[in-house]
């Protein structure tokens, strides 16, 4: 969402790079088409060249070329996380680098990144989404990292809420650390100065954001704007309200989430038409800006800089765009956690990320890979990249680093996060939730027709044999 996931500027950047999730192609499957791939990934090398120690003062046996694949841009291109690259490299002589950042995101970097390992060419690494990690584990392309004895230390130092696996298992599979530009959440960005016009408090619940249309249309503002026109973020309006819906009944969101892939629940059922009403509701009430059906993610910033609507939820990803934005009146933005459906007792922002995976089959061995992720996740060497790119990590006590007040208000949301539930869903769900939920936000659909057209692909799913449990 990963977003991105720079601080922002490269993460979940890449989450308009995803707009295409729709446009969902054929995986590349033939060894020609891969190899293609492959050859025009040009490889970025850096050969060492001073003595070798390990942590524990003895000579260190990772040696050879440690080959990484990765989107959301080039981290060698990022100063923070290119000196831990050289900084390990410098201490492993006959050790290089053969970084390679796949363009785009979503459905195309896992088009291409699929095709490079079809194609034979060693990869040792890769920072993968962790939207993309439960059809990459289902399909047998990553490693159980908890089965591995190698990363018991590493792993024990990355909080268990950030390690996430496939389908019904409980094993790791990818985790994040300041190295794959760290974490983001969401949050309700707020305007206090338009509020302040208005005579309004930061609204806390969906009820509060009601009670503002009146007060904000005399100011010629809405309560809220979205970017349904760029239909990606749609999901992100069900991992606001759902969760909550789940939670307020005494359920687990990720088990109920899973338990409608599974087909044990139905995305028609009573639980998924609230979810679809809320989110109707916003648009009936006034409380969306009127054409957010269109709107596209920047159209959204513009018209909350604007001042057309006082607050968009939305994520961490976004803040470094906003706050180099130009209003032309009054603009003090903060964040605020997401409001509260009706009945519920706390918030559930997500916890998005990119994260470190090992392919399932090892080409070369490993010995480089466990020694570099363990260097990666010393906290140490964590806090300084969390000080250099400002990214959210992980690891907590690395986030007294962040220096941005307004980034600092994002947090305490980290408290009540959670994984993605639209991390569970087939691509295809997701790609029907996304336009299903557009249709909600433009008035073109209603809440039961919203869960009997995402039930129908579901049910597809399952009779072709493309569901995750198959």
């Amino acid at each position: 969402m990963a977003p991105a996931l720079p601080r922002p500027s490269i993460d979940w950047n890449r989450l308009l790079a995803r707009r295409d999730v729709l446009k969902l192609g054929a995986l590349l499957a033939s060894g020609t088409a891969a190899s293609v791939v492959a050859g025009a990934c040009a490889p970025r090398r850096d050969a060492a060249s001073v003595a070798s120690i390990d942590a524990s003062g003895s000579p260190s046996t990772a040696s050879g070329p440690v080959t990484m694949i990765a989107g959301g841009g080039d981290p060698m291109a990022e100063a923070p996380l290119r000196k831990v690259f050289d900084d390990f490299a410098s201490q492993h002589p006959g050790l290089s680098w053969d970084v390679r950042a796949l363009p785009g995101g979503g459905p195309e970097w896992d088009r291409l990144a699929r095709a490079l390992l079809a194609s034979g060419e060693p990869v040792d690494l890769t920072m993968i989404n962790g939207q993309q990690l439960r059809s990459w584990a289902r399909d047998g392309l990553l490693a159980d990292l908890s089965a591995d004895s190698h990363l018991a230390d590493v792993l024990a130092r990355v909080p268990a809420r950030f390690q996430i696996g496939g389908p019904g298992e409980t094993a790791t599979r990818a985790f994040p650390l300041a190295m794959t530009r760290g974490v983001q959440t969401t949050g309700l960005y707020y305007n206090k100065a338009l509020l302040d016009e208005a005579g309004l408090a930061v609204p806390r619940t969906i009820a509060d954001l009601e009670a503002m249309v009146g007060p904000l249309a005399k100011v010629g503002a809405a309560p809220l704007v979205h970017c349904s026109g760029d239909v990606f973020f749609n999901q992100i309006l069900l991992t606001w309200v759902l969760p909550m819906i789940v939670e307020r009944a005494g359920g687990d969101p990720h088990a109920f989430a899973d338990s409608t892939v599974k087909g044990d629940a139905a995305y028609d059922s009573p639980e998924w038409i609230e979810a679809f009403t809320t989110i109707g509701n916003l648009r009936k009430s006034g409380v969306m800006l009127e054409g957010s059906g269109a709107t596209d993610y920047l159209a959204m910033q513009r018209l909350f800089l604007q001042g057309k609507a006082a607050t968009t939820f939305q994520g961490s990803w976004m803040l470094p765009q906003i706050e180099a934005g130009t209003a032309p009146r009054p603009f003090d933005v903060h964040v605020a956690p997401p409001p509260l459906v009706d009945g519920a007792k706390r918030p559930r922002p997500i916890l998005a990320w990119a994260g470190f995976a090992l392919p399932a089959a090892a080409s070369r061995p490993r010995d480089a890979v466990y020694a570099f992720l363990e260097y990666a996740s010393r906290p140490e060497v964590d806090r300084a990249v969390t000080a250099g790119s400002q990214s959210y990590s992980p690891i907590a006590a690395s986030n007294d680093t962040i220096t941005d007040p307004v980034a600092r208000e994002f947090l305490p949301l980290f408290d009540d996060a959670i994984s993605p539930i639209d991390w569970l869903w087939e691509p295809e769900i997701t790609a029907e939730i996304d336009s299903q939920v557009q249709a909600l936000v433009k008035g073109a659909t209603d809440a039961a027709a919203a869960g009997r057209a995402v039930q129908a692909v579901a049910s597809d799913l399952r009779k072709s044999g493309r569901s995750y449990y198959r």
